[in-house]
């Protein structure tokens, strides 16, 4: 063993002899990453001086010592200016300038801009997109590493001649792309250009449970097969290296512009310029030092990546797909001899990648897809020929929009054959997304990702042993499948009985609620937040057709209808009569095609064994207003000896009320998430057997003390601590992680 530690040392000092740029550059790169993630502030100033100093001083005797510092010094004088310029002063200020990048609106409505202003680019997250190009000026205030606005930006000068033709080329790609009819079509303008906005929530999330997001939008691989492309065209017109690297880093700059300069797109393209100067330039650089001087001058320059997960993947993918594919593929090669090369880059390339960036994919969402290189490496054919495609489309409606007759017509057929290329990735992710083992729960981090390392670590030695024909290879590959099986085991998630009567859903801070009416139909009671959530819940139960109640239209209860038509058919659309005409209710008929139920106080309903009686809110002269917290649906559901209240986010006043007639029930679903705003008379009246909190985590305070001592002495359990919670007759219960029931 000691022996083994001497030569690795050995190696590493050879290898800092042999290559001390590309040493020097790692070490640089590193140092930046560190900085821009401690923002030390001006004051770090002080010491970039000494730092070049210190540098002149060893140039003689330790020259490589000495450049690194001089590099270094300037680098971080750079980088601690651009964060400067980014975060501003912690007052505020007006951040004039010109929208060259934004983030898709989020769902809560707001974007983050990056405006290029006098003294560099500066990340602003505003509640309005004004169209890029535009010069714009913002009142902002300091939140972390970027400036926020709360009021929507002025719009000084609207953008100019080559902004609006980069605005409609944007807009002809994603007509072009839809026209097709299908899925396809929705996720080619993001894969070309960035633009999500056609992809819907089910398709958004199929590809981040197969690993798939980074096609769902513009990433290093997209860019470097265009600036490839264009160098490898200009090798075929017998362009030397110079010229194939130029033809490449101008190409990869210009396609930047269209797709934007957000910092996402930065990363893609650093990345793109780091693979293109390793092999367009044909040999005589190393890949170490390019990938190292690439991290060095995004750092440098838009240091705000460093905080970025997907700056992470770009960089351990890329980094595996350089270093470690051309080792395995050689080896390889010679073994498997009657194999084309092709074939087994085609299958090594994703596994790489997708086992490098395990550990951060854990970090970000605790669970581990079975078949996520699988879908990787099924998709992964036709993602070129559909980068090919939109870009060609692209360029054509480009020539088109600036009057070249024809080509806006001939820039359609390219984007049909994209769409369809396209079909087959979403395709792929959807029948992946769609098998066992699809998403297995993992530990959450820190923990899991130590782990998930652990076992990364081991896997490759017991490969690398493998392809070298040791035997010893053989157990530690076994060991780290019997142990990974053993995590997933341990932790997952346990599934409800088959006679479950109602299932209080895990959706984070939100609520949704499950009632089991037989056969696979269903009553959904809210939906939470986001839409994967409640579908799974919804696959955990069974539930192929149902109804919807939504108690009223917070975020929290309603934003994730989508989730529950997943392959499953909605009937009926139960609302309050007071907004039965609203715009919320509007959009869900025309997304779902349901039939609306107004309702109110005093109505009773009797479907599937179950005896539904509304008990708030009362019916208002005027229809159409916007519910409040005080006017969520409440309903008492008798059902196989069991009665519940499912009582939305009501407050005290309304408890009191709804109290004055409140039959006991056996259980009660907690008011609000377990808010303070509550009256101890209404959980005095349910007089429940077993009490039930819908909490995720949240900023409110939620569950509060108050809240939890107000059920009394009975077993209080909530969904954040034990996952969804499944309630059967004579008030029994199990839950879907391991918890103990808190006593009010």
């Amino acid at each position: 063993m000691r022996d083994r530690w001497r030569v690795g040392v050995g190696w590493v000092a050879s290898a800092a002899k042999v290559w001390p740029g590309s040493v020097r550059l790692s070490i640089c790169a590193l140092g930046l990453w560190i900085t821009a993630l401690l923002a030390p502030g001006l004051w770090s100033l002080l010491g970039a001086p000494m730092l070049v100093g210190l540098g002149f001083l060893c140039l003689r005797r330790h020259h490589h010592l000495g450049v690194f510092l001089i590099v270094f010094a300037c680098l971080l004088t750079v980088q601690t200016t651009m964060l400067c310029a980014v975060s501003g002063t912690g007052e505020v200020t007006e951040v004039e300038g010109i929208v060259v990048g934004h983030s898709q609106p989020g769902a809560s409505g707001w974007s983050r801009l990056t405006v290029l202003t006098s003294t560099g680019a500066t990340e602003v997250l505003s509640p309005s997109a004004p169209p890029e190009g535009s010069h714009v000026s913002m009142r902002t205030d300091h939140l972390e590493d970027i400036r926020i606005s709360s009021s929507d930006a002025r719009i000084l000068l609207e953008p100019n001649t080559l902004w609006q033709w980069r605005g409609d080329l944007r807009m002809q790609l994603r007509h072009d792309s839809l026209a097709s009819g299908h899925s396809g079509g929705a996720l080619l303008p993001g894969l070309v250009v960035g633009d999500t906005e056609p992809q819907d929530a089910r398709m958004e999330d199929d590809m981040r449970a197969v690993s798939l997001t980074h096609i769902s939008a513009v990433s290093g691989s997209n860019v470097t097969i265009v600036s490839l492309g264009a160098g490898l065209l200009a090798g075929l017109c017998r362009a030397g290296p110079r010229i194939r690297v130029s033809v490449g880093v101008l190409t990869c700059v210009g396609y930047v512009f269209v797709v934007g300069f957000e910092p996402s797109a930065i990363r893609a393209a650093g990345m793109a310029i780091a693979v293109a100067l390793v092999f367009l330039r044909g040999g005589g650089i190393s890949p170490v030092a390019v990938m190292s001087s690439t991290v060095c001058i995004l750092l440098s320059v838009v240091p705000v990546l460093a905080t970025s997960v997907g700056f992470v993947l770009s960089v351990v993918s890329t980094a595996a797909i350089m270093f470690i594919v051309p080792i395995i593929l050689r080896l390889l090669s010679t073994r498997l001899s009657l194999v084309p090369a092709i074939v087994i880059s085609a299958l090594l390339v994703p596994l790489v990648a997708q086992l490098a960036c395990t550990p951060v994919l854990v970090a970000i969402d605790p669970r581990i897809g079975l078949w996520s290189v699988a879908a990787n490496a099924l998709a992964a054919p036709a993602v070129l020929p559909a980068t090919v495609l939109g870009f060609l489309s692209l360029v054509c409606g480009g020539l088109g929009l600036v009057g070249v007759p024809g080509l806006l017509w001939c820039a359609q057929l390219p984007a049909w054959l994209g769409s369809l290329c396209a079909w087959w990735i979403v395709a792929v992710a959807r029948v992946c997304a769609g098998l066992p083992g699809a998403a297995l729960d993992w530990p959450e981090p820190p923990w899991g990702t130590l782990v998930a390392l652990g076992l990364l670590v081991v896997l490759a030695a017991g490969t690398w042993l493998i392809v070298r024909r040791q035997l010893w290879g053989v157990p530690a590959v076994v060991l780290c499948i019997c142990l990974s099986a053993l995590i997933i085991v341990v932790g997952r998630t346990k599934p409800p009985a088959h006679d479950w009567l109602v299932m209080i859903c895990d959706v984070g801070q939100g609520s949704a609620t499950l009632i089991n009416l037989g056969e696979g139909r269903g009553l959904v009671v809210d939906t939470g937040k986001d839409p994967k959530p409640v579908d799974v819940c919804l696959d955990d139960g069974g539930i192929e057709e149902f109804d919807l109640v939504i108690s009223h239209f917070d975020a929290d209860h309603s934003a994730g209808y989508a989730g529950t038509t997943w392959s499953r058919t909605l009937h009926q659309l139960w609302v309050s009569a007071n907004v039965s005409g609203g715009d919320e209710v509007r959009g869900i008929v025309e997304d779902t095609g349901a039939e609306v139920v107004p309702t109110a106080r005093g109505r009773t309903f009797d479907a599937g064994g179950a005896r539904i009686e509304v008990l708030w809110p009362p019916a208002k002269e005027m229809e159409g207003t916007e519910v409040r917290n005080e006017d969520s649906l409440v309903l008492r559901v008798q059902q196989n000896g069991l009665s519940y209240l499912v009582p939305g986010d009501i407050g005290a006043d309304e408890q009191y009320i709804v109290a004055q007639n409140l039959d006991p029930v056996d259980v009660l679903i907690a008011p609000h998430h377990g808010s303070s705003d509550l009256s101890e008379g209404f959980f005095t009246a349910a007089g429940a057997r077993l009490g039930v909190i819908s909490v995720g985590e949240n900023s409110y305070g939620h569950p509060t003390p108050r809240a939890q001592r107000a059920f009394g002495p009975v077993p209080v359990l909530s969904t954040d601590l034990c996952g969804t919670i499944a309630v059967y007759a004579n008030a029994q219960y199990s839950t879907g992680r391991s918890c103990d029931g808190h006593v009010g």
